[in-house]
């Protein structure tokens, strides 16, 4: 469940997502990463409460969509992003009959009360029920990363959490992250993996990603991800904010795949600095511990 704050609006305090694996191949086309957290946040409570009506005050999906809009155009954004979730549609295949449906049909904004009510379709509802195969992870984790493309991968490699290796061929990857097809390899390195690697590498420990060539000429044909497994019977609570950070700046230090100029901004990110605050002042500690070492040889050669 959800619980208010009265300074900070809503804490997410140890929400465990959890759904059936399918779930992971409904491409999140054109949600940004609000609209991510939301419908994120609504597959956590239709597992946690098992209905198909739903209702969240403004309050909280401000605090899980990062808006800061009020009023009337705080109403207007909620419906651009439940429009957009009216849209989303699921398939299954059990191999002789082919499925598809929508996974909302309603939704109803209360202006007065400031609540919006949403209805889930009982079939959709029914990725969360008797699962045999699922994947699980922290609601407060997910809402934190920034990037759609982090957001994605993140739970894409949660489905294979203690297996420590996830494949994916350029088709695939294109396909489920939603990359415009106007990106070139180039543009998926800088725009999709860097942020990836920068995100995902304090929360999965040693993440590497390799690139799959093959054909002529060596051509990228897909890629893998690869970190330490999680042990079976991990969980996903917060530790506390000392120790979440604590290992999450760990994780950084100690991945041999990230550049120093990687690591500095991962570090920014976590402690919500500024980017290039990490670099900046590393860089000041240099240069001041040179400055210092020049007066000292030279405090030595006055002596002699």
């Amino acid at each position: 469940m959800l619980t208010l704050s009265t300074k900070r609006g809503v804490i997410l305090r140890n929400e465990i997502v959890k759904y059936e694996n399918r779930l992971n191949l409904i491409p999140l086309r054109r949600f940004n990463s609000r609209e991510m957290n939301l419908f994120l946040a609504i597959v956590q409570q239709v597992h946690d409460k098992g209905t198909t009506d739903l209702t969240f005050t403004f309050n909280q999906l401000r605090f899980l969509s990062q808006a800061k809009q009020h009023g009337s155009d705080f109403v207007a954004d909620l419906e651009k992003t439940y429009d957009k979730l009216l849209k989303l549609n699921a398939r299954t295949d059990d191999g002789n009959r082919i499925v598809r449906f929508v996974a909302f049909t309603r939704y109803e904004i209360i202006r007065d009360k400031e609540v919006i009510n949403i209805r889930v379709n009982p079939d959709f509802k029914g990725l969360f029920n008797e699962l045999d195969t699922w994947t699980r992870f922290s609601l407060e984790q997910f809402t934190s990363l920034r990037s759609t493309y982090s957001k994605t991968i993140f739970r894409l490699l949660k489905q294979y959490r203690t297996v420590g290796e996830r494949k994916f061929s350029v088709e695939e990857f294109r396909t489920l992250l939603d990359v415009p097809k106007s990106y070139s390899i180039y543009a998926i390195n800088k725009r999709v993996l860097k942020p990836i690697k920068e995100e995902l590498s304090p929360i999965f420990k040693g993440l590497a990603i390799r690139k799959q060539r093959g054909g002529r000429g060596g051509k990228i044909v897909g890629y893998t991800f690869s970190w330490k497994p999680e042990k079976k019977d991990a969980n996903d609570f917060s530790k506390g904010k000392f120790w979440d950070e604590k290992i999450a700046l760990d994780n950084i230090e100690h991945n041999d795949e990230l550049t120093d100029q990687e690591k500095w901004r991962a570090i920014d990110k976590i402690k919500g600095l500024p980017l290039g605050s990490t670099e900046k002042r590393r860089t000041k500690k240099v240069i001041e511990a040179v400055e210092s070492d020049t007066l000292n040889d030279l405090r030595n050669m006055l002596k002699h």
